[in-house]
Parts: structure tokens; C-alpha cells; sequence
């Protein structure tokens, strides 16, 4: 059918045509799915960072709940009031005094009764945390009370063996919580009780109806994809917290990418058919030349391509694919670095360029077997920086940002280039450093302690000082790593409470004394 050569070139040529368009249509959809992948990859680690963050947020208040239940000020003055009937004022002042500074949203006490002492306004928290405790005996739980959602701490007090009744306290999920945890994401957080959002940190979204399906929800002609935060005491009467992003952003990235291919699809199209009109005028030497680089090139390769002196149309043909392979070497090359910043950003601390959590797992493996292999000690300093919530309540939380950037650039200064710094979340910061003893972490932490307490961050002509309480913890070599790691954070978390319960600003090393609870307790009262 095909008998002249022209008739079989232009048929190729079409063929050729068709492989390219459809090579790069395959590519398009394939740089589509992975990056909706990746995106839903992303969406699983936020969610579990963030469910993290909250979980730590509950253990925290209830921590604070047990100060209180364990000062034995408060259990004396307790004991009084609720069994010798003395006046609450005393109670109330000696509250206000000692823990007048905690970061609650309310708090009530309550005696054998369900009476509330102290603040009688909070009567309607009194009765959520007596009905809660006759349903179930979590210690946290969250409430939709008259000002939203709400997570509860309670603790029951006792005095020489006497139940007195129980301490509550709250902290509010309102617009600043939700700001302040979205930071640990690029998406949006959702509130939603009865399949209606209560609260966003989309505002446009809220009182509109929430009902996912297959992991994805249309918000305002916008497509969500969707993950679930689990809450303590989580039902089906209480809010729940979701956290999503939007698929167009996600797409961007592929839109500008589709243009590329778009563009090159049309550029390779153009270039084929000339080249087969050219070679259908002279094709020896020229024609086989550009054939094998068109092979190459299907095969996915990019050879180079020397130019020549343009005498002729087959000349010029060859340089315009040279230029075209040289295109698409630097239009691979910058997909290769946005791949590795990608890969970067993975892994890396937006505000302070640190490590994240993250590289901490990925990393901990190569320097626990380089510790084993060089029977050299590897120290966790677990750092907190004291009273940060002050310097945020007082300066404001752009300046609390500038302080954890500023407390990064102490770390990589003091730290040397075998460390590894980490930021954990917060204000809480880990580094690994090895050496050859056990006083090589000590050395270290004196260091970071000392140089910061020198080196004040400058915010408007005022000076803001920071210290920090460090808390040290050794590998244990016979473990593996994944329980050496545990048992390494959970070491030198322990160290750095009871740094922060001796006074803060100083270093502790652990040792089996702080596993004793009732130290901790003298250290905080």
C-alpha cells in the first residue's frame, strides 16, 4: 500500500508524532498521580503530627490538673473548706497566688457533692465533669460548652487518705488554637459536630455541611482532601477535628508542568514532521544521525548533540534538536532540584532550618549502628526553652517565632558539624551528638545553656532573655534501634522535667532516681 518512501516516511513520521504525544500524555497523567499521592502522603504525616501535637496538649493540661491536686497547700486548704466548713476566700487567694499563671480557660472545684467551690460560675462545667465521671473514668475529654469546644482535665484530690472531691480545668479550641496548630500544616482545620462545621481555620466554611466521601469533601467549589484527628473521649455527641488541603493547590505544581509538556509535545511534534520532510529530500549520513538520537530519546535518554555550521536545512534541523535536548537536560535538572528541595522540605524545620521528627527516625538508625561499630556514647539533649508562653503572651507570637529561629542559630553555632539538631515541636529541641564519654553530652549542654543565656534576642530596642533546661539521655547498646530510640527520648525527657521542676535554666542527666514520682512531686512543690 505505502510504495513510495515519502508515502512511508510520512507515515512514520505520524507514527513518531503519535508515540511522543502519547509518551507525554502518559507522563502528565503519571506526574498527576504522584502528586496526588505525595499529597495524600503529606496528609497522613500532618495529621499524625498534628494528632501528636494535641495528644501532647491533653497530657499537658492534665498535668497541670495534677500540680494542683498534688500541692499539698491546696489539699490542706481543701480539707478545710469541705470538711470543717472553714471560709473559701483563703482557698481562693492561695489558687490564685500559686497557679493563677497556668494556661487554662477556666477552672471549678467540686466537693463529695458535685458542689461547685471556688468559682460558682462555672456551675455548668461542673455538672459536664460529674456527668462525664459516671459515664466513664478518662481523666480527659472535650465538651461543646457555651463558649465552643472545650478539652477537659480533671483530678480527683485527697488529703492523708480523704476524698475532698475533684479539681477541673479547660483549655478552649477557639480561632487562636486553630491558627496556632495550622502552623504545623499548609491546610486547614475543621471543626465539625453533627456534620456541620462549627469551626475553621477557613472561616467561609463554617456552618456549612461536612460529609467526606472516599477521604475528599467539596467546600465552596473547592475539593478537600480530608483526614481525621483523633480527639480523647472522642463520640459521636462531641466535635470532631479534621484536617484537609485543597487539591488545587496541589495541582498548581502539575499545572505549570502540563504547560511544559504541552509545549514540548508541540515543539517535538513540529520538529518530527519537519525533520521528515528535510530527510525526504536528502537522507543519508544527516537522516540516520538524527534517527539514532530520536531513538535515544524514545528510550528516554538525553545525548548531547554537537552543533554544526548551518550550510543547509538538515544543518539547522540538527541544531534545533541539539537545542531541543539541551532544553529538556535543564528542564529535567530543575525537575531534579525541585524534587530534592522537596525531599528537603521533608525533612526540615520551616522556621529554624532545623531536622524535623521526621529525619530524626531516618537518621537514628546510621548513628546508633556508628555508635555499636565505634563504641562511642551517643547523648540525646532534650532542650525546653523556659517560660517561652510568657515571651509569646508579652511580645506576641511573631516574636516567639523570631526566638525559636534565633535559639536554632545558637544550636547550629554550638553544636559541631557531626551533630545532629532537631526541633520537636514547640519550643522543645533535640540534638544526638557522639563522643567519647558520657561528659562529652554534659560539656555540650553547658555550652548551649551558657551561650544562650548570653546572647538575648533584640526586639525593639529591648532586649528579651531566654534560658533553656536541658535534660540528657544515653543509647543503651544491647537494644535495638528502634527500642534504643525510645528508651533515649523517654531518658532525657525525664531529665529535662526534672531540670524544669528543679528551676529551670540547668542541665540534669538522667538516672533511675527520676523514674521516682513522688521526686518530681517535691521538685514542683
Amino acid at each position: 500500500m505505502l510504495t513510495t518512501y515519502r508515502a512511508r516516511l510520512f507515515f512514520y513520521t505520524v507514527l513518531l508524532i503519535t508515540f511522543l504525544v502519547t509518551t507525554l500524555a502518559y507522563t502528565y497523567i503519571y506526574s498527576r498521580d504522584a502528586i496526588l499521592e505525595q499529597a495524600r502522603y503529606n496528609l497522613a504525616n500532618t495529621a499524625r503530627l498534628l494528632s501528636g501535637n494535641i495528644e501532647m496538649e491533653e497530657n499537658g493540661l492534665l498535668h497541670h490538673a495534677e500540680v494542683i491536686r498534688d500541692d499539698p497547700r491546696i489539699q490542706e486548704y481543701m480539707y478545710m473548706v469541705t470538711k470543717i466548713g472553714a471560709e473559701e476566700e483563703a482557698l481562693r487567694r492561695l489558687f490564685k497566688r500559686d497557679f493563677g499563671w497556668l494556661p487554662v480557660e477556666r477552672f471549678v472545684f467540686l466537693d463529695l457533692n458535685g458542689r461547685p467551690r471556688l468559682n460558682t460560675k462555672n456551675a455548668d462545667l461542673a455538672n459536664t465533669v460529674q456527668e462525664h465521671m459516671r459515664q466513664s473514668q478518662n481523666n480527659i475529654f472535650y465538651t461543646q460548652g457555651s463558649r465552643g469546644l472545650e478539652l477537659v482535665a480533671w483530678a480527683s484530690i485527697s488529703y492523708q487518705g480523704i476524698l475532698l472531691g475533684t479539681i477541673a480545668i479547660t483549655h478552649l479550641l477557639d480561632n487562636h488554637w486553630l491558627r496556632q496548630h495550622q502552623n504545623y500544616s499548609s491546610g486547614h482545620l475543621f471543626i465539625e459536630k453533627y456534620n456541620v462545621v462549627q469551626l475553621s481555620s477557613l472561616p467561609e466554611s463554617e456552618g456549612k455541611t461536612f460529609l467526606p466521601r472516599g477521604g475528599s469533601i467539596v467546600m465552596n467549589d473547592t475539593i478537600y482532601q480530608v483526614r481525621a484527628i483523633p480527639l480523647a473521649g472522642e463520640n459521636l455527641s462531641t466535635p470532631h477535628l479534621w484536617h484537609g488541603i485543597s487539591e488545587q493547590e496541589v495541582l498548581k505544581q502539575l499545572k505549570r508542568h502540563s504547560q511544559i509538556i504541552l509545549a514540548l509535545a508541540i515543539l517535538g511534534s513540529l520538529a518530527t514532521l519537519t525533520m521528515g520532510l528535510i530527510i525526504a529530500r536528502d537522507f543519508n549520513r544527516p537522516l540516520n544521525q538524527l534517527m539514532e538520537i530520536t531513538r535515544a530519546v524514545t528510550r528516554g535518554a538525553l545525548p548531547m548533540m554537537g552543533r554544526a555550521v548551518e550550510t543547509n536545512e538538515i544543518d539547522t534541523l540538527s541544531n534545533r534538536f541539539s537545542e531541543m535536548l539541551q532544553s529538556l537536560r535543564e528542564k529535567q535538572e530543575e525537575i531534579d532540584r525541585a524534587h530534592r528541595r522537596l525531599e528537603e522540605s521533608a525533612i526540615t524545620d520551616s522556621l529554624t532550618g532545623l531536622h524535623n521528627r521526621r529525619y530524626l527516625k531516618q537518621i537514628f538508625p546510621q548513628l546508633f549502628a556508628q555508635t555499636q561499630r565505634e563504641t562511642h556514647c551517643l547523648s540525646g539533649l532534650m532542650l525546653d526553652l523556659d517560660y517561652f508562653k510568657r515571651i509569646n503572651d508579652q511580645y506576641g507570637h511573631l516574636v516567639g517565632d523570631q526566638c525559636l529561629a534565633h535559639m536554632g542559630e545558637v544550636l547550629k553555632e554550638s553544636c559541631r558539624a557531626s551533630d545532629y539538631i532537631f526541633r520537636m515541636g514547640g519550643e522543645e529541641f533535640l540534638i544526638l551528638s557522639l563522643s567519647d564519654t558520657t561528659q562529652g553530652g554534659k560539656i555540650l549542654a553547658e555550652k548551649i545553656r551558657d551561650t544562650l543565656a548570653k546572647n538575648p534576642v533584640t526586639y525593639k530596642q529591648a532586649l528579651i532573655s531566654m534560658t533553656t533546661s536541658i535534660g540528657i539521655g544515653f543509647t543503651e547498646n544491647q537494644l535495638d534501634a528502634e527500642a534504643a530510640l525510645t528508651t533515649l527520648l523517654f531518658h532525657a525527657d525525664k531529665a529535662l522535667y526534672a531540670a524544669k521542676n528543679n528551676g529551670r535554666n540547668q542541665v540534669i542527666i538522667y538516672n533511675t532516681a527520676l523514674q521516682d514520682n513522688s521526686y518530681l512531686q517535691d521538685a514542683t512543690s
